[in-house]
């Protein structure tokens, strides 16, 4: 019987709530002995600004190519981290469109990303990407809450 799960993305943005999404990934792709893809989407608008990009008022085309650059680096040393081997893709645009165009482009069977619970005005001012997933993905999706580590 072929595996159901073959190809699997973890959509990142190098928050809490994707290292935490990272685990599953992991421990899914050695479940199933599927190939295991970490996908960034780096988005350079002022509400999209990535987590690790230094805070600053002003932006010169040097500083968003080391956040670029940065970006990139992290990502390859997020999937270094694996005890699996996996590709990276980078990509830039909107995360929620290109996390779905990706996924279908790659035929993948699941998409792993963590969500960040946002409500109210924080929601409808950032946005859902994880909730734009689920919604348009072509293959199946797991989200991952955060959790509270300062409660346990």
């Amino acid at each position: 019987m072929e595996p159901l799960i073959r190809k699997i993305i973890l959509a990142t943005d190098f928050s809490e709530a994707s290292r935490d999404a990272s685990y599953h990934a992991l421990l899914l792709a050695q479940t199933y002995n599927a190939e295991l893809k970490a996908l960034h989407v780096f988005e350079l608008r002022p509400l999209g600004i990535p987590y690790y990009k230094p805070k600053k008022a002003d932006q010169t085309v040097e500083d968003i190519e080391k956040t670029r650059q940065r970006g990139k680096d992290m990502l390859k040393e997020l999937a270094d981290s694996f005890d699996v081997e996996a590709d990276t893709i980078f990509a830039e645009g909107h995360p929620g469109p290109e996390i779905t165009r990706i996924a279908a482009e790659l035929n993948t069977d699941l998409l792993i990303l963590g969500t960040h619970g946002y409500t109210g005005w924080n929601r409808f001012t950032i946005g859902s990407v994880a909730e734009f997933v689920v919604r348009h993905a072509p293959c199946a999706v797991l989200t991952i809450k955060p959790t509270d580590r300062d409660k346990k």
